[in-house]
């Protein structure tokens, strides 16, 4: 099913069930291989203990979905690439790619309007724009053949009082303050229990939290 709310003012669609399987297909993703990224993120989050430094597993989370998920999208094709240090993966058309981030507690809730966890700087406030086409950086600075590149998605994130995962993967569009509070498109991606087990979910784990770049191109 898909949905047509309005938020301030905006419609914002979102998918969910069948409508967000077609929608991931389009995009060249599916619910297994997010699933499975997100459980390779709790697996590696859950060798860390209250001695490891402050953040340390959040962080190695994130790390081990950005990896994941690189290695099983470049089997199809996609590009990674490091602009400015932010791991992004562009889609063999080169017209969007994916980014990993997490997000607050309405992630993945279709009647709530989630919002990026962590406080994002300048250069994306200045990128996210009403009815701007988004790039998550100036492609011609990285490589000519990126120059078609229109359009972040992330896959955003948030793990719930319960240790669930929620997710989703939503196409950014407004920043009025210092985080990403509006959406074009969320594609809600089933909840997940990494305690169920792979056999149940498909894969194993959880994500992390981290900053992006968006730059309009």
């Amino acid at each position: 099913m898909n949905r047509v709310r309005p938020v301030k003012g905006e419609l914002q669609v979102i998918y969910d069930g069948g409508a967000a399987e077609h929608k991931l297909k389009q995009l060249g993703l599916d619910v297994p291989m997010i699933h499975e990224v997100l459980l390779y993120g709790h697996a590696e989050a859950a060798t860390y203990t209250t001695f490891d430094p402050p953040g340390a597993g959040e962080y190695a989370r994130w790390s081990r979905e950005v990896r994941r998920m690189t290695e099983l999208l470049v089997l199809d094709d996609w590009i990674r690439i490091n602009p400015d240090n932010q791991p992004t993966i562009v889609h063999p058309s080169k017209r969007w790619c994916l980014v990993v981030t997490s997000g607050s507690s309405a992630t993945g809730v279709w009647y709530a309007t989630p919002t990026t966890k962590n406080p994002k700087g300048r250069s994306i406030r200045e990128a996210v724009m009403e009815n701007a086409e988004l790039a998550l950086l100036g492609p011609h600075d990285v490589n000519p053949a990126l120059a078609g590149l229109r359009e972040t998605w992330t896959l955003m994130t948030y793990v719930n009082i319960n240790d669930e995962i929620q997710s989703e993967v939503s196409l950014p569009r407004e920043m009025p303050g210092d985080q990403i509070t509006a959406w074009e498109h969320r594609i809600l991606i089933p909840t997940i229990d990494p305690s169920s087990g792979p056999e149940v979910q498909g894969g194993e784990e959880e994500p992390p939290s981290y900053d992006f770049d968006i730059v309009r191109k």
